[in-house]
């Protein structure tokens, strides 16, 4: 029998849709996301995140929250698809894997997160009060803890279970926690060096299968960058699908998130291009990888 793959877009960026990073789900469907999935014969179920329309502004916080309440709710009423999920921001990962959690809360689901960013600000720590700038300090229970409570099935994910992997645009607190108690540090430095197994080899003790987050920014701009946050100092699309391949064969793929694409800054179509490679690099079966 085919895998089934739902292929969830979440077009919104600080609660904004179809514009910046919320423009690259939509952008990312249109140059065959699917099609990219379904290359090794999976069956794919397309369906998309609406926020309904409220009467006033948008508050970055409530708006980021509701959209990973939605994404919950949409894994949970998928079960038997692999959820691969096209996102504007990367907290929608907290409701990816909030929803498996209310499918299996026995299953324990480690996050390996690519990124340039910590995105372990917290409240207390972050100097322009960006919302997404906290989405791993949220996933991991740090902050903004009556929101995270409010997304069905959501627990922190703990630490034992989460890495970091790629990021090289840190503040001095984020570098504190992840070189101290927070979540494994998988550095390019580590990467190029061939440290990955290892690493994923401890994880492996903890959980039993993984969701792969892939900030696209995680790339070097050696490419175009990915968004306005993008920095030199990233890795290139091999690391990143070797690292992902590093994962999912040691782990069963219980889930993914790709995020983060401003298409006006992807001037040739490189990060794009890269971006769906990754995709059909999702779509493979199992025991090809």
């Amino acid at each position: 029998m085919p895998a089934r793959i739902r292929l969830l877009e979440v077009p919104y960026d600080s609660g904004c849709r179809d514009v910046r990073h919320g423009a690259g789900p939509p952008a990312l469907v249109a140059a065959g996301a699917a099609q990219r999935l379904a290359h090794h014969g999976a069956v794919v179920d397309h369906g998309r995140v609406q926020l309904a329309a409220g009467p006033g502004p948008i508050v970055e916080a409530a708006a980021g929250t509701e959209v990973m309440r939605l994404v919950a709710q949409d894994v949970a009423a998928h079960a038997g698809h692999l959820p691969v999920v096209l996102a504007g921001n990367c907290g929608v990962t907290l409701g990816v894997v909030a929803g498996l959690r209310a499918l299996a809360p026995e299953r324990r689901v480690a996050v390996l997160w690519l990124d340039a960013h910590g995105d372990l600000q917290t409240p207390a720590t972050s100097a322009s009060g960006f919302f997404d700038g906290m989405s791993l300090a949220m996933t991991t229970g740090r902050c903004w803890q009556g929101l995270a409570a409010s997304v069905p099935g959501y627990a922190p994910s703990p630490d034992d279970r989460t890495v970091l992997v790629g990021g090289h645009q840190l503040d001095e607190a984020e570098r504190r926690l992840l070189d101290g108690p927070g979540p494994t540090w998988l550095t390019v430095a580590d990467v190029r060096a061939g440290r990955a197994g290892s690493v994923l080899d401890r994880v492996v003790a903890h959980a039993d299968a993984v969701h792969v987050h892939v900030d696209l920014d995680v790339h070097d701009t050696s490419l175009p960058p990915a968004n306005s946050y993008a920095a030199p100092g990233g890795l290139t699309p091999d690391e990143v699908r070797a690292t992902v391949l590093d994962a999912v064969t040691r782990l069963p793929l219980a889930s993914a998130t790709v995020a983060s694409w401003d298409p006006t800054h992807d001037v040739d179509h490189r990060m794009r291009d890269a971006a769906l490679g990754l995709l059909e690099l999702l779509g493979t079966p199992a025991p090809a990888l």
